[in-house]
C-alpha cells in the first residue's frame, strides 16, 4: 500500500499510526497539497489528503473511510469497537477531535498563513479559538484514566494526532488541559507515533 500525504497533517498521521499499529506494511508518497496540487488530484479529485493506494491499485480517500477499511481488514483487532455504546463513544471522540483539527487548521492556521496580517479576520480567529477551547474542554472531561474507553482505541490515536498538530502549529490554544497533555505524552512515546512523526521537510510552504 502507498500512503499519500505528509505527516504534518493529523489526518495523514492518524492513518499512518493505525497502519503501524496493525502491522500493515506501506510505503509513502509525500507529495504536498500545496506544491504538488495538480499531481494530488490523480489520487483525490479534491486534491486533499490522505489517500491510500491499495495493493490492487484501488485508491481510498478521506481518513475516516481509510480507517474504516483498515478496521475491516484486521477484524477483531479493530481500534473502533464494532457495535454498542463503546463504538458510539469512540466515534463521538473522533468527531470532536477531527472538528477541532479543522477549526485549528482551516480556521486559524490557513487564515493567517495565506493572508497578510492586515487582511486576517480577527473576529473569525476569535470565534475559532472559542470553538477549539470548548472542544478541548469537552475532550478533557471525557478522558478518564489513560485511554478514553479504558484501552487504546482510535479515539486516542485521533486525539493524540490532534494534540501533536496543535503543539506543532498552534500552541497558543493549548490552555489548562492536563489530561489531554498526559495523553499526548503517552501517545508520542509509542513506537507507532514515533514512526509517524513529521520530518523537517514536511512543512507548509513559506
Amino acid at each position: 500500500m502507498i500512503l499519500v500525504g505528509q505527516y504534518d497533517s493529523p489526518f495523514v498521521r492518524r492513518v499512518a499510526v493505525t497502519l503501524h499499529h496493525y502491522g500493515l506494511p506501506f510505503t509513502r508518497n509525500t507529495i504536498s497539497v500545496f506544491s504538488d496540487a495538480v499531481e494530488m488530484t490523480r489520487f483525490n479529485p479534491l486534491g486533499r489528503i490522505p489517500s491510500l493506494v491499495l495493493d490492487d491499485h484501488e485508491t481510498l480517500i478521506d481518513s475516516a473511510a481509510i480507517l474504516d477499511h483498515l478496521d475491516e481488514t484486521v477484524g477483531p483487532r479493530a481500534l473502533v469497537p464494532r457495535s454498542g455504546p463503546e463504538r458510539r463513544h469512540v466515534l463521538r471522540i473522533m468527531a470532536v477531535a477531527c472538528g477541532t483539527v479543522d477549526k485549528a487548521g482551516l480556521g486559524i492556521v490557513y487564515e493567517r498563513h495565506f493572508h497578510t496580517p492586515e487582511a486576517v479576520n480577527q473576529g473569525w480567529i476569535a470565534r475559532c479559538k472559542g470553538q477549539i477551547a470548548g472542544a478541548l474542554g469537552w475532550l478533557e472531561q471525557h478522558l478518564e484514566g489513560d485511554w478514553f474507553i479504558g484501552r487504546f482505541s482510535q479515539a486516542d490515536i485521533t486525539t493524540g494526532c490532534l494534540m501533536g498538530y496543535l503543539h506543532l502549529r498552534l500552541p497558543e490554544v493549548l490552555g489548562d488541559f492536563p489530561k489531554l497533555e498526559q495523553l499526548s505524552v503517552r501517545c508520542e512515546g509509542l513506537p507507532d507515533f514515533v514512526n509517524a512523526r513529521p520530518a523537517p521537510d514536511e512543512v507548509m510552504p513559506g
